[in-house]
């Protein structure tokens, strides 16, 4: 009741509006506001998926065999285009002016982009390894048997303690924690750390520059929880996806059988 009570008036105080449409929301838990339905429907998930190393299409993103000496991720699944007006509003206040609640709706776009995918690939065996369908979703058949060898964890990019202590929340983990939650996986926030506080790579241009940048700038701290499993390496966006094979490469030393990136958008 008190719960109640309290959104109600913050509701009063500080109306929080649809970033799609401007439409008002009331008693709604803090998670389910900032994107309506109608806006959240709006948003296209991406039908083509690239190779993350020479940017052609890819089935299911996966890594081209050509591309596989540039890159140490053998795949990426972005969820949608960045030109979408809720999406671009929603990735700036959660990185930028630090709304932490965004990370439920932005998280629901990429579960919406699994499920709704018009082929299943090699991501998808991966991800949906321990997926159980809730009655009334579309039925999805996948090859389990590829799966059961293997498990398949998420890892959210970890941010510098100061960086952390600076926003609050990493907003990686916190994407992952809902992604988790609806595929029945685990999350291994420590099994990544970043042991560099780098130049974020949005205040860089040249890809050479990022490159450096955000090299040796993490470690694999514990090499069990990754060895010998499939991960997921969970972010909020990429651009040329630097930060996310420098990841890979720490997580394959440690052991991984595969490495994949996930994010919301790239661009």
């Amino acid at each position: 009741m008190f719960k109640k009570i309290k959104n109600f008036i913050l509701d009063l105080l500080f109306p929080i509006k649809c970033l799609g449409c401007d439409e008002e929301f009331e008693n709604l838990e803090p998670k389910d506001k900032w994107v309506c339905r109608k806006c959240f429907e709006k948003i296209e998930i991406k039908k083509e998926q690239i190779c993350p190393a020479c940017e052609k299409q890819s089935e299911s993103g996966e890594t081209h065999h050509k591309c596989r000496k540039e890159i140490s991720l053998d795949g990426l699944w972005i969820a949608t285009d960045f030109d979408y007006k809720t999406t671009k509003e929603a990735i700036y206040k959660f990185k930028f002016r630090f709304v932490k609640d965004i990370y439920f709706p932005l998280s629901e776009i990429i579960i919406k982009s699994i499920l709704k995918a018009d082929e299943l690939g090699s991501f998808h065996n991966l991800i949906l390894a321990n997926f159980s369908q809730e009655s009334g979703e579309e039925e999805i058949y996948l090859d389990k048997n590829k799966n059961k060898k293997t498990e398949t964890i998420l890892v959210p990019v970890p941010l510098h303690k100061r960086r952390y202590n600076w926003r609050g929340f990493n907003q990686a983990f916190l994407l992952s924690q809902n992604i988790a939650k609806r595929f029945n996986l685990s999350v291994y926030e420590k099994a990544l750390i970043r042991k560099i506080n780098t130049k974020p790579q949005t205040k860089i241009k040249l890809m050479k520059d990022r490159k450096k940048n955000i090299k040796g700038a993490f470690a694999c701290s514990q090499h069990n929880l990754v060895k010998n499993k499939n991960v997921i390496i969970i972010d909020d966006v990429c651009t040329t996806s630097a930060t996310l094979n420098e990841c890979a490469i720490e997580l394959k030393k440690a052991g991984a059988k595969t490495v994949w990136g996930l994010v919301i958008t790239r661009r």
